[in-house]
């Protein structure tokens, strides 16, 4: 039995999230059912639909490759169907500077080079591949919430200038006002020009395409309860279906379980964010509070929020969520980020929502993603802990873990902050009470320091 470290019904498969993304996207893709019972062949087995799973099986198809992917729910049910749509830097709970001082220097230059080649990356696809994906904005803009936030704004720009090629300009208030960027609690900006908008639904859908033009079979309802070796082969077990395959990618990142395979438990801590969508407003509703921008952005709370007007003028509002999964905690989180909408943009206060939904971000004890082998496995593979930046870098983890597996690059190609596994949490069986404590912490500092 797969262990869980939520409630169940953080894990319903059956249906996707009530997101505007689903909604908006006229024809989900088709996947298969497994049989009942009976064994299927594949070189390698894939257990997670999303952009880390599809884009690893795209790029091992691609090489020749028999490859099948296994969703518990179908491609966009986790993660990738559920963020905010912000494809852009990211992937460390942690900023440069902190990594640096266990990696050095050129090894987070590296993982920065491979974060801004993600979002090249999710463009290019989005162009070669022709899809639609309600593209907009110009980078993000980080925006201060305090006085006292702005030299974080200036620290974040001096690491940038010194870790990337990427540029960043610092926006005053009044700055901010001017470019239609003004929010209640906001002292500052810092404008970063690398990463776009879209729509995740709609570039998931596109990736499920290509994956099954280049001959990968994705099976939807598809929970895969365990696995064995079998010689050279190991044995997936689907309730009474069995699959046999050479290697394995596991790709479930927040959703994974504790003991798919045992090397992951204690080493993953998932945590919920929740997001809101109005309806769309017109340009005289949108003026009214000053924001006409289509920057993504988000602010420096630790906690924190991010937001953005969306092409059709709806206004995207998403923020970290609880540690339960209960209808209960689920209403008190929606209540939260209501609250904070209407305190951040008060002449939208009596702008009705259309959609709320939640999914889960995941972070590791070492603040950092993994790509590579599973230690203790002879071929069994991850690549997991986007931080919550993922539609870009699970995207191009996905690809280069298939990279890696094909011996087309090594782990000097993805550097040392990517390959080194992540430790374990510290009494991990604490973990939802400790981030529970952190999070009041988190709040009190936010409010107060």
């Amino acid at each position: 039995m797969l262990k869980r470290i939520y409630q169940p019904l953080a894990y319903q498969t059956d249906t996707l999230p009530n997101s505007y993304w689903a909604d908006s996207v006229p024809t989900l893709p088709d996947c298969e059912k497994l049989p009942m019972e009976g064994t299927l062949k594949a070189d390698i087995a894939i257990i997670g639909g999303g952009y880390s799973g599809l884009s690893a099986a795209l790029e091992l198809a691609q090489n020749g490759a028999d490859v099948a992917v296994f969703d518990a729910g179908r491609s966009g049910w986790g993660a990738s169907g559920r963020n905010g749509g912000f494809c852009c830097m990211g992937g460390s709970g942690k900023d440069y500077g902190y990594l640096a001082k266990k990696f050095g220097d050129d090894a987070v230059k590296q993982f920065a080079r491979i974060q801004h080649d993600a979002i090249d990356l999710v463009e290019n696809r989005l162009t070669d591949w022709n899809i639609d994906a309600d593209r907009h904005s110009d980078g993000e803009v980080i925006l201060a919430h305090k006085p006292n936030r702005i030299g974080e704004l200036h620290h974040e720009a001096d690491e940038l200038a010194h870790y990337t090629n990427i540029t960043s300009t610092f926006l005053d208030r009044n700055t901010l006002i001017e470019r239609g960027l003004h929010a209640n609690d906001t002292y500052g900006g810092l404008h970063v020009q690398a990463g776009f908008g879209l729509n995740p639904m709609k570039y998931l859908v596109g990736l499920h395409a290509q994956c099954t033009a280049a001959g990968v079979r994705i099976f939807e309802q598809a929970k895969i309860d365990r696995f064995s070796e079998d010689g050279d082969h190991y044995l997936l077990h689907a309730g009474d279906t069995r699959i046999s395959a050479g290697k394995i990618v596991i790709a479930t990142n927040g959703y994974s379980s504790e003991n798919l395979p045992d090397w992951i438990g204690g080493r993953l801590m998932p945590v919920f964010s929740g997001i809101l969508v109005t309806r769309p407003m017109s340009d005289d509703e949108l003026s009214a509070q000053g924001w006409t921008s289509d920057l993504m952005a988000f602010d420096s709370r630790i906690l924190l929020h991010y937001f953005r007007k969306l092409p059709d003028n709806r206004f995207l509002f998403g923020g970290r969520g609880g540690i339960t999964a209960t209808p209960t905690a689920f209403e008190a989180g929606k209540r939260d980020l209501l609250d904070n909408f209407n305190r951040m943009f008060p002449a939208w206060r009596d702008i009705d929502f259309t959609h709320h939904w939640n999914g889960l971000a995941c972070l590791s004890q070492s603040w950092r993603p993994y790509i590579g082998r599973v230690p203790g496995h002879r071929d069994v593979w991850t690549a997991l802990a986007w931080h919550g930046n993922g539609v870009a870098l699970a995207s191009m983890g996905g690809k280069l873990l298939a990279q890696r597996m094909l011996g087309t690059v090594g782990e000097d190609d993805l550097g040392s902050v990517l390959t080194t596994p992540m430790d374990k949490f510290p009494m991990p069986a604490l973990r939802r009470v400790a981030r529970s404590v952190a999070y009041r912490y988190y709040g009190l500092r936010d409010r107060f320091a």
